[in-house]
């Protein structure tokens, strides 16, 4: 998630926060004594523990007898929630005593840095969502990109989230191909469960189409803006419709007609399977359908329709759908463009290639013609204008823009400003202009269009940022895993930092669904290093930054890889002299989330604080509790005999061990969060608390009407960052601002 507003000078804020060195600094005697008794699990909480692990289950897990001693905190009953509210009462009490009002403030400023989150194109327009100017959420704006010099960002956005209520968010936008309409996505609380909307530029209003179990889907618009195929989870009395885990398996294609009600909605394409994601795209004449079905992060199948050559039926009998891609163990994509269908797949290509088929033959691979072959760098991502391919490469941990023909002739790269992230890349399918969004370490995020006719690069929009961060520099290391891998880490400081082994580090990572972490801009890593701190980012196994064969050497039976890199990692800053164990942190969350519980539990004293959030702990039960039945293709069935075996080896909650000296730990989970499970955060501290020795603290904190992160309002990002930096501060023995 981004965020947005304006700063304050580094310089100033340096002088504020008294951050020349505090990497030297440790608590006043008369703070540390005063704070370390909230640090004791108070008598009250573990009675409250105690009484929850009556209620403990012991089991046989596909073959393993498995100890599961808070199996009542996964129940959403009355002594849960006491337990919650204790909890997180006390994480609260203990944090606001280490409260600094200068560095809230200084958070304050650089989280209000603007961010762009979608970005797609219509026509000349490019639509996106971008927080700025003081608002709370991202809004949707609209611009033209084909003006000689852009104009500035319109004042107001022409649809304002609060439209919905105080807390609700636009989570994705989809813009038809001439750029009247679009269609977008509104969700409340951060629960990502979405009712599609369309807004129509020419008449400035939202239309009375109200699509609702819409959460997280694509829309593939007619060419005339008459209607459009879109994917949902479904409605009540519909087939396989759950009350209890609603929009969260069994989506599937319906067509909607602009203007009727959703009830005339026709179903188009249903998977096999409840985990089965479709999504559907057409050429500009039409007359194809493609339909994408994602069957894991690791495979998906294509399916193509001919509607004919003046198409009136919406929805194909399943006799008209042609296999082009079906029951393959490998991932394709699909666009249509001047009557041919384009696959992106890393079929025979692990990271991945371009081919080109007539829709009559798609199925026959011996006609499949190669338009652009694989190449050392990974494609990330890919678009289509008019007239051209657009292809988002990684390329040593950096983003490149390859432009070519629709024959695959090269047209060049896209100038970019140096090593940084692309994200969002939009074509328009009516002409050739592309945009997207551009940030590094250094550069806040900007919005660039760029003209692949006259070759002409063009700042669309810049978030206003007086951060000055020539103050700080960049640095790489190349570390050695466990079986000798090398593992990228990129950590930043002030400049001139001295390596004296008392630094603050605080490491991030996530390692898992193919998910490639590059350069981006970071406005708490900033506030970080403003401090003294060194931030530092690993690029594990299990990503995306390498190609499929990368990801695949951190999913199922070799996720192990993922955390003896990440241990290789903290242990760099130590054996290098940066830093020392009792002056490093790490941090992640959802699937980085489960890595810092693998570290707490497997090198607990190789670092001295873990901010983990919203992550899984639970890894043999972490399939029972929706959508969670979407990752055992990454993680594994645990109720199968060989993958229970491995994810109990490193299941973080049956890991624990009684009388170990653990890091202080801060766990923090959301009461709207639709993806991870609570369940996991809370078994987990309890388990941690009950076992740790030593007086580190183990916190628990469960956030109120937020999600897993989209949609996250500014005030309650403030709000959690200055909790987590408190928490660090005192885990790390960093003197506050306050009292210096």
């Amino acid at each position: 998630m981004r965020l947005s507003v304006m700063l304050t000078s580094l310089l100033t804020s340096l002088m504020l926060l008294g951050a020349c060195c505090p990497s030297s600094r440790t608590l006043p005697q008369a703070h540390a004594d005063a704070r370390s008794e909230a640090r004791a699990l108070p008598a009250a909480l573990a009675a409250m523990n105690a009484e929850r692990k009556r209620q403990g289950v012991q089991q046989t897990v596909a073959g393993l007898r498995i100890d599961d001693p808070y199996r009542a905190l996964e129940h959403d009953d009355p002594q849960t929630q006491a337990w919650i509210a204790a909890q997180t009462e006390r994480t609260e009490q203990a944090l606001a005593t280490l409260r600094d009002p200068a560095a809230e403030a200084r958070l304050q400023a650089l989280l209000s840095i603007g961010t762009f989150g979608e970005v797609a194109m219509g026509g000349t327009r490019v639509f996106f969502t971008l927080r700025e100017a003081g608002r709370e959420r991202p809004a949707l704006y609209v611009m033209d990109s084909s003006a000689s010099s852009a104009a500035a960002v319109p004042s107001l956005p022409i649809v304002d989230p609060t439209s919905y209520g105080p807390n609700a968010a636009i989570d994705y936008i989809f813009p038809s191909p001439d750029g009247r309409y679009v269609a977008f996505g509104s969700s409340d609380n951060g629960d990502e469960r979405a009712t599609l909307r369309v807004y129509d530029v020419q008449k400035a209003q939202v239309l009375g189409d109200a699509l609702a179990h819409a959460k997280w889907s694509s829309v593939g618009w007619l060419h005339d803006g008459s209607g459009f195929y879109y994917s949902r989870y479904p409605r009540t009395g519909e087939p396989d419709y759950d009350d209890k885990d609603q929009d969260s398996y069994f989506a599937r294609v319906f067509f909607h007609r602009l203007g009727e009600p959703q009830d005339s909605d026709r179903l188009v394409f249903a998977g096999k399977t409840g985990t089965d994601f479709p999504s559907a795209t057409l050429d500009p004449s039409d007359r194809y359908l493609a339909i994408t079905n994602y069957r894991s992060w690791t495979a998906s199948d294509v399916w193509l329709w001919d509607r004919g050559s003046e198409p009136a039926a919406s929805v194909p009998t399943s006799a008209e759908l042609q296999a082009v891609v079906h029951d393959e163990d490998k991932n394709s994509s699909a666009l249509l463009r001047g009557g041919q269908l384009y696959l992106a797949t890393n079929l025979e290509a692990p990271r991945k290639r371009i081919v080109r088929v007539d829709p009559a033959h798609a199925a026959d691979r011996s006609r499949w013609q190669l338009i652009v072959p694989e190449s050392s760098a990974t494609l990330e991502d890919w678009a289509a204008t008019d007239h051209s391919l657009v292809v988002h490469y990684i390329d040593d941990l950096r983003s490149r823009i390859q432009a070519f023909t629709l024959d695959g002739k090269p047209l060049g790269e896209v100038p970019l400003p140096g090593r940084g992230s692309v994200s969002e890349l939009a074509a328009s399918p009516t002409g050739e202009r592309i945009s997207f969004v551009f940030s590094s370490y250094f550069q806040p995020p900007t919005l660039y269009g760029y003209d692949l006719g006259s070759r002409t690069l063009s700042r669309l929009h810049q978030v206003h940022n007086d951060v000055d961060t020539s103050a700080f520099e960049l640095e790489q290391a190349r570390v050695k895993s466990l079986d000798g891998t090398e593992i990228n880490v990129d950590y930043a400081h002030l400049r001139g930092l001295p390596r004296n082994a008392n630094n603050p580090v605080l490491l991030s990572g996530y390692g898992g669904f193919d998910v490639s972490l590059l350069p981006e801009f970071s406005r708490t890593a900033l506030f970080w290093m403003e401090r003294g701190g060194i931030y530092a980012q690993a690029n594990l196994r299990g990503g995306g930054e390498y190609g499929e064969a990368w990801h695949r050497a951190g999913m199922l039976e070799d996720k192990h890889h993922v955390f003896e890199d990440f241990e290789a990692a903290i242990r760099w800053f130590s054996h290098s002299g940066w830093s020392r164990p009792a002056r490093i942190a790490i941090t992640g969350g959802s699937n980085g989330g489960l890595l810092m519980g693998a570290m707490i539990t497997r090198a607990p004293e190789s670092f001295a604080a873990a901010a983990s959030y919203v992550g899984l702990y639970d890894m043999l039960r972490y399939a029972r509790f929706a959508p969670a039945g979407l990752w055992t293709t990454e993680y594994g069935d645990p109720e199968q005999p060989s993958a229970a075996a491995y994810l109990r080896a490193y299941s973080p909650y049956h890991n624990v061990h009684d009388g170990t000296a653990y890091p202080a730990v801060l766990l923090e989970t959301a009461d709207h969060d639709t993806r991870v499970f609570w369940g996991h955060s809370a078994k987990f501290a309890a388990r941690l608390q009950e076992a740790a020795a030593g007086r580190r603290p183990i916190y628990f904190y469960m956030e109120r009407s937020i999600g897993h992160g989209r949609g996250t309002a500014l005030a309650d990002l403030v709000r959690r960052y200055a909790r987590q930096y408190a928490f660090l501060s005192q885990a790390l023995g960093l003197e506050p601002a306050q009292a210096r």
